[in-house]
């Protein structure tokens, strides 16, 4: 996937990914791990996230991502909200209509830092169940692909990831 960039930034120069922002409720847990390294990075482009979309039995549409984020160099300046390094994320989930008239599912994982080449990465893993389409029944049985960002709202850089739905499970 190519980097996603939007004009008409937001409040503070911000760019808001499109869709829904999911409910709390609906984003069942972002875990930090362990960092990981890449001492060569000269990028400020983030890694594409790595995705598994599955479509249970029930109905239910649950999504898993593993993604890296460029950790905060030491003695950079804390931003207010920031809880003793942690970053926050909000994870914005966008229904559209292709050019065939198919629905189609997008997310986005949003965060806001620095876009400066890191070379220290923190591993997060988020897993989420997607809200249904507002309309019709069997809402994500037409869904064979869907497309997941990691997008960083300072409005510089996003990248993201195509995956195709597994059914079952």
């Amino acid at each position: 996937m190519t980097k996603t960039t939007l004009t008409g930034p937001g409040p503070e120069g911000k760019i808001y990914p499109p869709g829904k922002c999911m409910k709390p409720e609906s984003q069942s847990r972002i875990t930090k791990k362990t960092p990981i390294s890449f001492p060569e990075n000269k990028s400020p482009i983030p890694f594409a996230p790595i995705v598994q979309a599955t479509l249970k039995e029930d109905g239910t549409f649950q999504v898993r991502a593993v993604f890296l984020v460029a950790r905060k160099p030491k003695g950079q300046k804390e931003v207010e909200d920031d809880k003793e390094g942690e970053l926050d994320f909000d994870i914005y989930q966008n229904w559209y209509v292709d050019l065939h008239g198919k629905r189609q599912l997008q997310f986005f994982i949003a965060y806001d830092i620095l876009d400066d080449p890191e070379k220290e990465f923190d591993v997060y893993e988020a897993s989420f169940k997607a809200e249904p389409y507002p309309y019709g029944k069997d809402t994500f049985a037409e869904i064979e692909t869907i497309q997941t960002f990691l997008w960083d709202i300072d409005p510089e850089t996003s990248r993201g990831t195509e995956t195709v739905v597994q059914h079952g499970g």
